[in-house]
Formats: C-alpha cells, structure tokens, sequence
C-alpha cells in the first residue's frame, strides 16, 4: 500500500488539522507513501470524495482527522474493494485504539507504509454505516453538547460535557426487539457498539470486538443523579455493566422504539434530527483496514 488517496478534514481538532497539512504531506513522503491529499470543504464531503476515490480504482483511501472523519470517508468505501487507512489527526481517536494505530502521525503513517490489512464489521442504521459507536439517549446528548460548545476539546471535553448531562439528563423508556430478546424500560442510555470504546475513551462495551458478526448492547437504567455522578468514572473501565439496572446483550439485528424523541450519535458523529425509532444491523467483515 504504498501509494494512498488521503482525505484531511481540516476543521478536525477545533481547526487545528488543517494547519498540519505540510507536517502530513511531509511524513508521508518521509516514509515511503506516495500520496494525493485533498482537503474536505463541507460537512459530508469527505464521503462525495471517498467514493469517486472508489469509482476511479484507488486501492487505499485515507481519512486524515478524528472518529467523525472516519465515519464520513467510511461511507464511501464499505462495500468496496478499497482498503481504509486512517490518521489520527483529530480531538476524538476511539477507532485507532480498536485498529493498534499510534496516536502520533509518524507512527500512524508507518501503519499504512506496511500496509497490512484486516477485514472488520460495520453497523448499519437506515442508509448509514458506523464503524464504532452507537449511541441513543444520554450518550447522544454528549455528542450534542460537545458539538455545540467549542471550548470542549479532547477527551477532557467529552467527559465534562458527561458531567453536564449526568445532572440534567431525563430517563425515557425504550423498547427493543433483537434477535432472541427484547427489552422494555425506563433508559438512559442504549448503546449499540461495534468496538469497546466511545467518547474518547468511555469502555462501554469492554471485550467487544469488531470482527466477531455481533453487536454489544448495552442498555443504561434510569439511576437518582447522585448514584449517577458516583457511576460516571465506571464508564471509563467499563465496570458500569456490574451494576444494579444495567444490562448487556448481543445482537446481529435489532429495532428501537422511545417515548420520546431523544439524540443519536454514530461514532461522536450526530444524527441531523431527534429519533424515536431505529432499525440497527451488523454487516460482518463489510470493511477492509489497515491496522
């Protein structure tokens, strides 16, 4: 794989990566990789860009940024026969920690330098993939407030905009139907996780794995706000799920149904409206990656 077709979004990092594009081009051609760069010039352009990358045969498509530009440029090459690199040059880097990518762009640049490649699932919701991470209820709504306030950076970022949500956040009751269960409660959460990881380090799914044909579930009881708060940095090692109220399952398929309208986000990235029901797959090994 040495020659690569890299998306740089350059608003990932609150702005901060389209400043790297000389450090990013300079690297790249430090180790070996004869590449293309271009940058991406609106929300959803990194996927129009992957996908006539697809169309012209280009074996290697990068996303240079965080968890949402892998999630947009992955739009366009599931499926394919293309293969999808990535380099951590945003604020949100859950996926590299599932792929054994460096966080540091020379290292991450050797990973495609050597070119090995692994097939992984994806999940699916309506006529959009995700590689890592679904969220419903109170994960949605820390995507949300993290988007909305740009003095949120990083991982530090995601775990304040948590403690927000965790005094605020009002339970809604879900209904679930999967492939041999259901579920029917009163919910913070319902995570649908492919990787272990969401938000910059939060192990809701401790274990999963991406090449297995199963999503985990994790469905997050309702709790008073106090047990909340003591809970919260349960979400970082994932013994959360030992607790009263939590239950975790596995599912190829499943539908979703709320009360209420509540936010969803799909690796950080946010649905563009609130969502009452959802309809949610695996696609086992449906990704080729380099990792």
């Amino acid at each position: 794989m040495s020659k690569a077709y890299v998306i740089l979004n350059p608003a990932a990092d609150r702005g901060q990566a389209g400043q790297r594009e000389r450090e990013l081009r300079e690297t790249l051609a430090a180790r070996g990789v004869v590449a293309t760069v271009d940058r991406t010039l609106k929300p959803g352009h990194g996927a129009e860009l992957a996908k006539e990358a697809v169309r012209d045969g280009i074996p290697l498509v990068v996303a240079a940024g965080g968890d949402g530009t892998i999630h947009e440029v992955a739009q366009g090459v599931v499926g394919s026969d293309a293969a999808l690199g990535v380099l951590p040059m945003g604020s949100g880097n859950d996926y590299i920690r599932i792929l054994g990518i460096p966080h540091d762009l020379p290292g991450a640049v050797s990973v495609l330098a050597r070119g090995r490649t692994r097939q992984v699932d994806v999940g699916l919701s309506g006529d959009r993939y995700y590689l890592n991470s679904l969220g419903m209820g109170i994960d949605g709504q820390i995507a949300r407030d993290y988007k909305a306030n740009r003095w949120l950076k990083g991982e530090l970022g995601y775990y304040l905009a948590a403690l927000l949500e965790v005094a605020r956040f009002r339970a809604f009751r879900v209904e679930v139907a999967a492939d041999g269960w259901s579920h029917n409660g009163l919910q913070l959460a319902v995570s649908v996780m492919n990787g272990p990881y969401a938000g910059g380090g939060f192990v809701l799914a401790p274990g999963a794995a991406v090449d297995d044909g199963h999503l985990d579930v994790a469905l997050t009881g309702d709790y008073p706000r106090a047990v909340r708060l003591w809970m919260l940095p349960k979400t970082r090692d994932g013994s959360y799920l030992q607790l009263a109220r939590m239950r975790r399952e596995r599912a190829r398929r499943l539908t979703i149904n709320t009360d209420r309208a509540v936010p969803v986000h799909m690796d950080g990235e946010l649905l563009p409206h609130l969502v009452r029901e959802l309809s949610i797959q695996v696609i086992p090994g449906g990704l080729t990656v380099l990792a």
